[in-house]
């Protein structure tokens, strides 16, 4: 159910997708050390360079929108944001409760990335009310 036109994500009417198979690419890419570690870390910062002598620190989507990435017993490790006025508030995460972990895919929410973040609080309310020990 899925072809993607372009590596941006932004719109076109040739790009589309399911949130089942944006799960099972998130699933499978979180299988790579590497792509896991980006994923789950809130922020990166570089080392110092002649024209950055402090570095240069990047934040994930997910933790500029949010305060917290705990819920009742778990916690959101990781995720991704993305917002088009077609697809709307959309967010890929991993949670974590007890000794399984959780992948969830919203999309579709209403506002957009001025707005309240209700595809962030959609995905808290699926793990606070939907996920199990």
């Amino acid at each position: 159910g899925t072809h993607f036109e372009n590596v941006t994500g932004l719109h076109d009417d040739n790009h589309y997708t399911t949130v089942k198979d944006i799960a099972m690419l998130l699933q499978y890419a979180l299988k790579n050390e590497t792509f896991r570690n980006i994923f789950t870390t809130a922020r990166h910062s570089t080392d110092l360079t002649n024209l950055h002598s402090g570095g240069i620190t990047f934040y994930s989507t997910l933790s500029k929108k949010t305060n917290t990435y705990e819920f009742d017993g778990g916690k959101i490790i990781g995720g991704k944001t993305g917002y088009t006025d077609e697809a709307g508030l959309c967010l890929a995460s991993i949670a974590e409760k007890g000794k399984y972990e959780y992948i969830l895919v919203t999309a579709g929410a209403k506002g957009n990335q001025y707005t309240e973040q209700f595809h962030i609080m959609d995905a808290f309310t699926v793990y606070e009310n939907f996920v199990k020990d």
